[in-house]
């Protein structure tokens, strides 16, 4: 099966929903108009508020299923008969989290991702996740991963032992760390032999500042495609799932070879 993918990227208006539904929308039209047989666009972290919303993020966060966010990407979604992956922030009664939400070309919610591994302030904001799911789908297994769950190769490796053909990685990625980027999502990718599509932001908040570097990467860890420069817009793909399933079985038999009765300390505290 082929699969065609598009990753945005965008600079968000801080605290600004509306006006970043509006660029969001605009964006993925632009992509449906240009790229009409695309199946799956991803676009960033936190892509509905923006990042360093500090304590305005318990204003903003949205409680699936009642949110602005999600009721307008599900009827744009139904509208263009494309799926969705984008970042918001979740409302859980009194908890909120660090989540991406899966949405169908019928505009259902096919699932939600909430950030296990959070970063640094957020942890002040966000409750971190404890799951994660495999989407099963009509163009095959999604999973998703957030920004700094990307660094941690437990994280791919799980995915894939459950059988995943794609690893969505919502971002936001900060300067001056594009290097860091470009060789962990390249890792994630060639570690399990799977294809990654991340979508990185661009533009500064209040003290951080984003470089993009949106990449889809084949299962060898070879980039597709790359948006290397520091502007809105969008990056494209087509990825054959049977063909990582033929490097598996061939040279690439990293799960094949695994011993995992060896890998004990793995899950041990530091």
């Amino acid at each position: 099966m082929t699969v065609n993918v598009a990753c945005i990227q965008f600079h968000p208006v801080l605290g600004d929903v509306t006006q970043n539904l509006s660029k969001m929308k605009t964006l993925i039209e632009q992509v449906m108009a240009e790229k009409p047989d695309t199946d799956l666009i991803v676009l960033p972290e936190l892509a509905t508020t923006g990042y360093e919303c500090g304590d305005d993020f318990s204003r903003l966060a949205e409680t699936v299923g009642q949110g602005t966010s999600l009721t307008f990407m599900s009827r744009l979604a139904k509208r263009l008969r494309v799926k969705l992956v984008f970042g918001f922030a979740e409302r859980e009664v009194d908890l909120l989290y660090n989540s991406a939400a899966l949405i169908g070309e019928d505009g259902g919610l096919i699932g939600v991702y909430r950030k296990v591994h959070l970063f640094d302030t957020e942890k002040r904001y966000f409750k971190a996740g404890d799951n994660y799911p495999v989407f099963e789908t009509n163009i095959g297994h999604l999973a998703m991963m957030i920004c700094w769950d990307a660094a941690f190769p437990e994280v791919a490796r799980t995915y894939a032992l459950k059988n995943a053909d794609l690893l969505v990685i919502p971002t936001n990625w900060e300067k001056p760390y594009q290097d860091d980027w470009d060789l962990l999502t390249r890792a994630r990718a060639f570690d399990n032999t799977i294809y990654v599509a991340s979508a990185n932001r661009v533009g500064p908040d209040v003290t951080l500042d984003w470089f993009g570097h949106s990449n889809i990467i084949d299962p060898q860890g070879k980039p597709l495609a790359q948006f290397n420069d520091e502007v809105e817009g969008y990056i494209t793909a087509t990825l054959d799932f049977g063909h990582a399933r033929r490097l598996r079985a061939s040279y690439y038999t990293f799960f094949k070879d695994r011993r995992p009765e060896t890998y004990g300390q793995l899950t041990q505290p530091v």
